[in-house]
């Protein structure tokens, strides 16, 4: 209808408006960019104009041209609940979590019965780890409102980090109940079991749903990753390696990362970070983080549960204070910085305020009675350099492990962050290799301020490493590391289910399930001398 009135009167504003905001909601951004533009051009003052401008422009991942739309928005209307709630919007889309839960919490204030701002709130301190918070606000956006299966589903992820099944299953199962096509709720149930027949009911109802005809994208690639979940437990590995294949094609498709610019950024690190650094803070916080690090799917989860069960260590999951904290020190500045190129000029003042800040963030996300946290950020490998500025005392634990069992891991992995770069196998294999070198590079700069911890060695001889390791951070020697019954802490990342049935062997050398399928990376790492001829780690 709005079509046929344009075709007819091409300058009937309302009629455009309209069929922009029509194509947004059904999905067609670029179509509606394209007819919206006119408005956009011609009135760009109008304030519903400038708001669907940036819905587009966030929908197509646009970030950098929204922002300029949402944050003028929000600052010519402080108070309009459209321009708030699209800043909320937008800090999703971005992740910032943070930003996230200040303006969630500011809308809430009006709007305390609106599930969507319970739910939004829950979502940001998910991200954050702070699984109990998350919990509390999930359940009571399904208070408000039972029926969404979004936000079943999602109070049963916050179970599931808290390692309590049955609850969990059963909120994933109310949500199939809702929407018996909830694919993100069947994935979810795939990963808290482990399958021994592809036909058991829940493998049948998976098949039948992925090979519905014209299934969209996103249902597709959720139901790929739980699929080829199942034929991977059923020992069926040519298949799965092929189903995954299809989500990760999927999913990369959608990424709008310049990995050749982030890639490059990569490289800055070692050129730019040639020695320690000659200022660092001197604040003296009443929480000392440990930071876990290393490639995703490296072991560090299960490092962390280790480490947390010690009496004196929380365990806050994975924190991006470190990349919150580069982000500050950029936009403050006049003129701003750039990271790394203009870090050396940083004073000691300015290193020191933001461990405080640091600090200050983790005590709001969690309730913390110990003199240490852990941080596993696995991606804050990237970022040692500034680590060593902020917390010159802290111990880096790195996390290593077989390169093929990283790769084949996180290729088999679905991921609630834009980590593009694991959906392409060639493209994760450089990125390995990129991470490789960086490491050696922190390895030359910083040498013993940074403890190695191989994945291998610590499930074949775990009473041995473990003792190594506690000695290493710098911890009095107790017991209790090694009692699994206190691996309580909350896990929202892949090993969800596997680091709490302690330590196991079976994911060792998974990869050779895959050999034939994994012959791009393999002629990668050999090439770079990471593997030898046998397919040993040589170096590391």
């Amino acid at each position: 209808m709005f079509e046929k009135c344009l075709e007819v009167a091409p300058d009937f504003d309302d009629a455009r408006f309209n069929l922009a905001s029509l194509l947004t909601e059904t999905g067609n951004e670029e179509r509606a960019l394209e007819i919206g533009a006119p408005l956009f051009s011609a009135q760009p003052d109008n304030k519903e104009y400038r708001e669907l401008q940036a819905q587009i422009f966030m929908a197509l991942r646009h970030f950098d041209e929204a922002a300029v739309l949402v944050l003028d928005l929000q600052k010519q209307y402080p108070d309009d609940e459209t321009a708030m709630r699209l800043g909320l919007a937008y800090r999703e889309a971005i992740r910032d979590h943070f930003g996230a839960i200040t303006t969630a919490e500011e809308l809430m204030q009006r709007f305390p019965q609106d599930a969507t701002l319970w739910n939004s709130l829950g979502v940001a301190h998910f991200q954050l780890d702070s699984i109990q918070k998350a919990k509390t606000y999930f359940e009571t956006a399904i208070e408000l409102e039972p029926s969404h299966p979004e936000y079943q589903n999602n109070v049963g992820l916050a179970y599931s980090s808290l390692g309590d099944k049955e609850n969990a299953e059963n909120h994933y199962r109310k949500a199939l109940e809702i929407d018996p096509n909830h694919a993100e709720a069947y994935r979810n149930i795939t990963i808290m079991k482990r399958f021994s027949s592809v036909e058991d009911p829940d493998a049948v109802a998976i098949e039948k749903l992925w090979n519905q005809p014209n299934l969209d994208d996103f249902s597709a690639i959720k139901l790929s990753f739980a699929l080829g979940k199942i034929y991977d437990d059923c020992g069926i590995y040519d298949r799965a390696f092929e189903v995954y294949k299809r989500g990760n094609d999927l999913k990369f498709k959608e990424s709008r990362i310049d990995l050749e610019k982030y890639f490059a950024h990569m490289t800055r690190f070692v050129e730019v970070f040639d020695r320690p650094p000659d200022r660092v803070s001197d604040a003296s916080t009443s929480i000392k983080p440990i930071f876990i690090l290393g490639m995703p799917r490296s072991g560090t989860t299960l490092v962390e549960q280790i480490v947390s069960r010690h009496p004196s260590v929380f365990g806050c999951g994975e924190l991006p204070c470190i990349e919150r904290a580069i982000t500050r020190m950029e936009k403050k500045a006049d003129p701003n910085r750039v990271y790394p190129d203009d870090f050396w000029d940083i004073s000691e003042e300015t290193f020191s305020n933001e461990a405080r800040e640091y600090v200050t963030w983790v005590e709001r996300l969690h309730d913390i009675h110990t003199s240490h946290i852990t941080d596993k950020m696995p991606f804050n490998f990237v970022h040692v350099w500034l680590i060593k500025a902020l917390f010159p005392e802290a111990p880096i634990v790195h996390c290593q492990r077989h390169p093929l069992d990283v790769i084949t891991s996180n290729y088999f992995q679905l991921y609630g962050t834009d980590v593009s770069f694991v959906y392409e196998l060639e493209v994760l294999t450089t990125y390995y290799v990129r991470y490789f070198r960086l490491m050696e590079h922190w390895s030359r700069v910083f040498g013993d301020g940074i403890t190695p911890v191989r994945y291998e060695d610590l499930i074949q001889d775990s009473d041995n490493q473990t003792r190594k390791l506690i000695t290493a951070i710098g911890l009095p020697w107790d017991d209790a590391c090694f009692d699994p019954k206190r691996s309580d802490t909350a896990v929202r990342t892949a090993s969800i289910w596997q680091v709490r049935q302690g330590i196991y062997t079976r994911s060792k050398e998974r990869w050779r399930n895959y050999e034939r399928n994994l012959a791009p990376a393999i002629e990668i790492l050999k090439r770079e001398s990471i593997l030898d001829e046998d397919l040993n780690y040589v170096a590391g």
